[in-house]
């Protein structure tokens, strides 16, 4: 198991141990010692959801264990995982089991066939180590559209790769087929346990010098840095889990260290929405 699904592993050991109450993000990313910024980025690529909805998840199925395995009444369950109703509760439960807790409590089945546990050990199959190239590239400007997520929202980066290539013609540029996604990490320095938890994402272009920026944009200036590259083959629908792979395996065993500045999507000429032969690079910022 990688570092980082160790420690991740690390921190969903301490959740379980808690349920049914509720643990804060602040305190599972101070047990698996990365910055809450970090634990959950890294979190969402692993897991494949943010913290709070899998926690969320978790009281519900500590719930139906207590409906299998015990007499209590159902408001006093419902009040355990925190929700002020029977109601509200059987809404919830219901979206997850489909079906409601009486219903649930009545059938005749082991707690085994209803409950499915804390997933709390990940092994990440990926096959052989990829290997990184190390560059360096000198500062540049972009344009484009940025927005800010509570947590990691694709699909609403991809209304936003939308708008900017409806767009393109209003950003100049000498490299008209290359775009750029960063994740822009914010202003404030993150030190340990000291972040802003924002997802700050942005759809750009290469900018000319002196170009003026159009409504509804802004402009980056991303300074001279070294990346570690990473080159990704395959559909567009792929890139995500890459990246996953990038952060839970490649990176930990590549002992570089990572530094806070934009990650950088690089899709040029061997970019194709609908190919299955497309080429992406994945820029990651390196000391």
């Amino acid at each position: 198991m990688s570092e980082y699904g160790v420690r991740i592993n690390r921190a969903l050991n301490y959740a379980q141990e808690k349920l049914p109450e509720n643990v804060e993000l602040d305190d599972v990313a101070q047990i698996a010692a990365f910055s809450p910024y970090h634990f959950h980025r890294v979190f969402m690529l692993v897991v494949g959801e943010n913290f709070a909805s899998f926690i969320r998840k978790r009281r519900l199925e500590w719930a139906a264990m207590e409906l299998l395995n015990t007499k209590r009444r159902i408001l006093d369950i419902s009040l355990d995982v925190g929700y002020e109703t029977q109601e509200s509760f059987s809404r919830a439960f219901k979206l997850q089991f489909n079906t409601t807790p009486s219903k649930f409590r009545n059938k005749v089945r082991s707690s085994n066939e209803g409950f499915f546990g804390l997933k709390s050990a990940f092994e990440i199959h990926i096959g052989e180590l990829m290997k990184h190239e190390i560059v360096e590239r000198n500062g540049f400007e972009v344009i484009g559209i940025q927005k800010d997520y509570d947590s990691p929202d694709f699909s609403g980066a991809l209304s936003q790769w939308q708008e900017l290539w409806s767009r393109s013609n209003e950003v100049k540029s000498k490299e008209n087929n290359c775009y750029y996604g960063l994740t822009v990490v914010p202003t404030k320095t993150r030190q340990k346990n000291d972040c802003s938890g924002v997802f700050r994402y942005m759809a750009a272009k290469e900018a000319d010098e002196g170009e003026m920026v159009p409504a509804g944009m802004i402009k980056l200036t991303v300074p001279a840095q070294k990346y570690a590259k990473y080159t990704y083959n395959g559909p567009i629908s792929g890139f995500q889990a890459f990246i996953m792979n990038v952060w839970t395996r490649y990176l930990p065993e590549s002992g570089l260290e990572v530094i806070e500045s934009p990650e950088i999507e690089v899709y040029d000429e061997r970019f194709s929405l609908d190919s299955h032969e497309s080429e992406m690079d994945y820029l990651v910022p390196v000391k």
